[in-house]
């Protein structure tokens, strides 16, 4: 496919990820965050969510914003690894929310690498 097919794959990935982490920015909508998904925390998970949420978040924005191949294929890298974070922590008894992000990691990081394969 052109290179508008995985700029629009890239740029809906770095949006979904916006979207996802967005209430992980601070450390007051983390932990309502993390409430609502029934995940217990304290003041050090917080931060470290805080740190999660913004990084992907400023990550989604320069994806979005510069929808690159390069870009492009590192995030897709990145997603099959925190995929299997995600299927390590399921493994451990984490909480069964997770499932739901792994799936749509998952799906996320097929769809990125098959319009990266597709010429």
């Amino acid at each position: 496919m052109t290179r508008d097919h995985v700029a629009r794959w890239g740029k809906a990935g770095a949006l979904y990820d916006f979207v996802a982490s967005v209430a992980f920015v601070t450390p007051w909508t983390g932990a309502l965050a993390m409430d609502l998904l029934g995940t217990p925390h304290t003041t050090p998970t917080r931060m470290f969510a805080t740190l999660f949420g913004t990084v992907v978040v400023m990550w989604s924005i320069v994806r979005w914003l510069r929808p690159e191949r390069l870009l492009i294929t590192a995030d897709t890298i990145g997603r099959a690894l925190f995929s299997s974070w995600f299927a390590w922590a399921l493994w451990q008894g984490e909480t069964p929310a997770l499932a739901v992000f792994l799936a749509l990691e998952l799906f996320w990081a097929a769809a990125q690498w098959r319009a990266l394969l597709r010429r």
